[in-house]
């Protein structure tokens, strides 16, 4: 004989209807798990997740892994290198000096924003600047090593040397002028 219990607690664990639930206790005896996978196999519950397998074991919740993409690999990637690069940008600086005394001291980052936005007014004031004995070097963390500062030195240096070669030049031609106008 099937009890009302019976009837409520498949009820609860199939989620059907009362008819249906005791239709199913009656077809099985009152067996309720027979009559759970009785209205499994008629499609009114679905399916149990790992195939109804239990353990008894504690387990964590599997979290729902989400496809990962791609896209959003490299561009956290192309953000890490970009707030990298800020960092050291931020970190060295760009001084102008004078005779071994520091004139200007800026972050690397601003000096070039301000060569790649303003190249037409900075390129050319660095290039006076150096007519002028000023002098340029990196300064900071990451410029422990002389090399970098040598090879403006070099290139201050060769800029120099095609100064007073063009000065020259300009000297002899005017020179050259005033001959000829006598």
């Amino acid at each position: 004989m099937i009890t009302l219990e019976q009837v409520e607690k498949l009820k609860s664990v199939t989620g059907v209807n009362y008819n249906e639930a005791k239709e199913a206790l009656d077809q099985t005896r009152g067996d309720i798990l027979e009559a759970v996978l009785l209205l499994e196999r008629q499609g009114k519950v679905n399916k149990p997740a790992n195939d109804g397998f239990v353990s008894s074991k504690e387990t964590e919740p599997k979290k729902e892994e989400q496809p990962k993409h791609k896209e959003d690999d490299s561009l956290k990637k192309f953000f890490d290198w970009l707030k990298h690069l800020l960092h050291l940008g931020n970190t060295n600086d760009f001084v102008v000096y004078k005779e071994d005394r520091d004139s200007i001291s800026i972050p690397l980052t601003i000096f070039l924003i301000m060569l790649l936005f303003a190249f037409w007014v900075v390129f050319p004031l660095m290039i006076v600047g150096l007519f002028f004995n000023y002098r340029y070097r990196f300064a900071g963390p990451n410029f422990k090593d002389d090399r970098i500062n040598k090879t403006v030195d070099t290139i201050s240096n060769a800029t120099l040397r095609t100064g007073e070669v063009v000065k020259d030049a300009v000297n002899n031609i005017s020179k050259d002028f005033k001959k000829e106008e006598k």
